[in-house]
């Protein structure tokens, strides 16, 4: 795993974090970008994000963005290497929680809590637009 970690970095292809209860979620930096896909927080493609797991991925983007590394990151690498420090990052992040409607609503809630880190840390910051949700 740790030679796919590298190659990944070397080509600078983005290791993908996704949040499930099946497989096991990796937070290894290897690209200029974060992608991450939340499946469900208890049952894969079905279950919501309460208050407070959406109050962790939202510090996660908040750090990620600003070129950090999320505190509960290390963890859950597959390497031992930091990331290179950055000005920003770009992240994005999508919910395929669909099965029960789940994805629109949660991804609302995580837009207004990553304004909200941003905004209380930033006050020259303001969402991206547009949002679009289909």
């Amino acid at each position: 795993m740790k030679e796919f970690v590298a190659l990944l970095r070397a080509h600078n292809i983005a290791l993908v974090c996704a949040d499930t209860v099946e497989w096991p979620r990796r937070m290894d930096i290897t690209s200029e970008f974060i992608y991450v896909r939340l499946h469900g927080s208890e049952v894969l493609y079905a279950s919501g994000y309460g208050d407070n797991d959406l109050d962790e991925w939202a510090a996660r983007v908040v750090a990620w963005s600003g070129g950090k590394e999320p505190s509960d990151s290390i963890s859950e690498w597959i390497t031992d290497r930091a990331s290179r420090k950055r000005a920003s990052r770009d992240v994005y992040v999508y919910f395929d929680n669909d099965t029960k409607v789940r994805a629109p609503v949660d991804a609302r809630n995580l837009i207004a809590r990553v304004a909200k880190l941003r905004s209380d840390t930033d006050s020259e910051w303001r969402p991206p637009l547009p949002i679009i949700f289909r």
